[in-house]
């Protein structure tokens, strides 16, 4: 279960999850970014996206791909290779380490 949850996957779906709902949140209430007027984005570059819902759409594009990495790492968890198994004992007597049992 450990492995599970340090998974990479786990951990990038739990960050772009994180970033996603932040954006939507940014995109669907503008008034906690403050009052932006329309003249804003003809005279600047940087604020081209005023007026725009580039957060909303961003954000729903983020916690998409969020449950994609998501749902894979649940789908089809990778599985760790056990310490000590049969088939690595039987692979030290077959390379003839001179140690007999």
């Amino acid at each position: 279960m450990l492995a599970r949850l340090f998974d990479i996957r786990t951990i990038v779906g739990a960050l772009l999850l994180i970033y996603g709902v932040v954006l939507t949140i940014a995109g669907l209430v503008p008034s906690i970014l403050g009052h932006h007027d329309g003249q804003a984005a003809k005279n600047d570059r940087v604020d081209l996206y005023v007026g725009t819902d580039a957060n909303w759409w961003v954000g729903l594009a983020l916690i998409g791909v969020a449950v994609t990495f998501i749902l894979w790492a649940v789908l089809r968890p990778h599985l760790a290779d056990e310490v000590g198994t049969s088939s690595a004992a039987g692979s030290d007597a077959e390379q003839g380490d001179g140690v007999r049992s």
